[in-house]
């Protein structure tokens, strides 16, 4: 007699393709979230540059792409709007000793002196190389987790579900036999020890 499911193969299929979202969303949260986590309660580059007069005088985190170096120019938006420059950059940097340059990814927090000038009092920097490295290790790592799964595992249409493929599933059965005749040939040994005493004496 077949087990029921409780809720039914259509409420499986929401909930694979709900965990499926949740991961991909937890992975964009992550890149994009600010290097301080402190940070994430003011003003930033999603909301400063679009009423700049508001904010001057506040302390302000702005993330952005370093277009100009002398002085430094962040870009806020990837087309390169949004810009601002940064005094004292290189100085407020906290997480390396060398020169901001052309193409860094920055996040600086200070005061925001006029409506394109912050006055940096902590930044950090993530060069694009760090970025790409991540991505190239995560996605390494994705291809062997779904590799391994698909060489043992595979979908099952008419149940909605994935059920293990026939030679994996005969690895685990030709092992148990092993076992258990293993298990069979060490009690006969057993049985079989006396006997030949007996005739010994």
């Amino acid at each position: 007699m077949s087990s029921r499911e409780p809720f039914g193969q259509g409420v499986r299929l929401v909930a694979i393709g709900l965990v499926v979202v949740a991961l991909a969303g937890l992975i964009v949260w992550s890149g994009a979230s600010p290097a301080d986590p402190m940070e994430s309660e003011l003003p930033d580059e999603t909301e400063v540059p679009n009423d700049r007069a508001s904010y001057v005088g506040e302390e302000v985190v702005l993330g952005g792409e370093v277009v100009e170096t002398d002085p430094v120019v962040i870009a806020t938006q990837a087309s390169g709007y949004g810009q601002f420059t940064v005094l004292e950059a290189d100085a407020a940097v906290q997480n390396t000793d060398d020169p901001l340059e052309v193409g860094d990814q920055v996040t600086a927090s200070g005061t925001l002196e006029d409506e394109d000038t912050l006055a940096a009092e902590r930044a950090t920097v993530q060069e694009p190389g760090d970025t790409r490295y991540m991505m190239l290790i995560s996605l390494l790592g994705g291809f062997l987790v779904v590799g391994r799964v698909l060489r043992d595992w595979r979908f099952d249409l008419e149940r909605l579900a994935f059920v293990p493929r026939e030679r994996a599933r005969s690895r685990g059965d030709s092992s148990s036999g092993s076992a258990t005749e293993d298990g069979r040939g060490r009690t006969d040994d057993a049985l079989e020890a006396p006997a030949g005493g007996d005739r010994g004496g």
